[in-house]
């Protein structure tokens, strides 16, 4: 089965690395949406975020790693500018979208053909969405060389892309580009940013300023 497995996993990929030059607006839709995700959270905490602005309190934001050595790469160099494979964002999203529809033809051949193999739809549907990105980009070799700040948490990946580059110009873009690599950056980051704010909350309150 894992054979089995494998071969279409492998099939799924070739499918999408054939079109992934394709452009897809998608990608700034979802960081839209996303984005729209945190103005919640940022209305939900008002008087927090008065807090913040006036550097009464602060977010708990960790430092990044100072290299590419993380698991999760930042689509931001240290100077604040996009990294070469930030700015492809696009493009690396149209890579997700058609690694997408292939895993799902791959998934469902799978689970047609091995026993269970229902069970194992959702983790190649979700591999080749992201390995489809990465192949768009130019592969993690390039992102690798072009990063030069990573996280080993995702969490701490989201605190900080949001306190240090929330609002700013390319931010959208950049956040596209990140949630084409890592998938599930799209479903964590509001929550991430969510328990961020009500940690500061929590320090407020000790600290008698709400």
């Amino acid at each position: 089965m894992k054979r089995l497995a494998s071969l279409m996993l492998t099939l799924s990929l070739a499918m999408a690395g054939s079109a992934a030059s394709a452009i897809d607006m998608g990608s700034i839709v979802k960081a839209q949406v996303v984005l729209g995700q945190i103005d919640q959270v940022v209305d939900k905490y008002k008087e927090v975020q008065d807090l913040l602005n006036a550097g009464t309190v602060q977010l708990d934001v960790a430092e990044p790693i100072g290299d590419a050595s993380g698991k999760y790469l930042l689509p931001f160099g240290d100077e604040g500018m996009l990294t070469a494979w930030a700015e492809k964002s696009l493009e690396a999203k149209a890579g997700a979208e058609v690694g997408a529809v292939a895993g799902d033809k791959a998934a469902d051949l799978l689970a047609s053909k091995v026993p269970f193999g229902g069970f194992m739809k959702g983790a190649v549907k979700s591999k080749t969405k992201e390995l489809g990105a990465v192949t768009a980009i130019g592969g993690w070799d390039f992102i690798r060389e072009t990063s030069v700040m990573s996280f080993n948490s995702l969490f701490d990946y989201s605190v900080y892309l949001h306190s240090e580059f929330q609002g700013l110009p390319g931010y959208e873009n950049a956040l596209a580009a990140a949630m084409a690599i890592y998938p599930e950056l799209e479903k964590s980051h509001q929550k991430s940013v969510d328990k961020a704010y009500k940690d500061a909350a929590k320090k407020a309150r000790k600290a008698k300023l709400l």
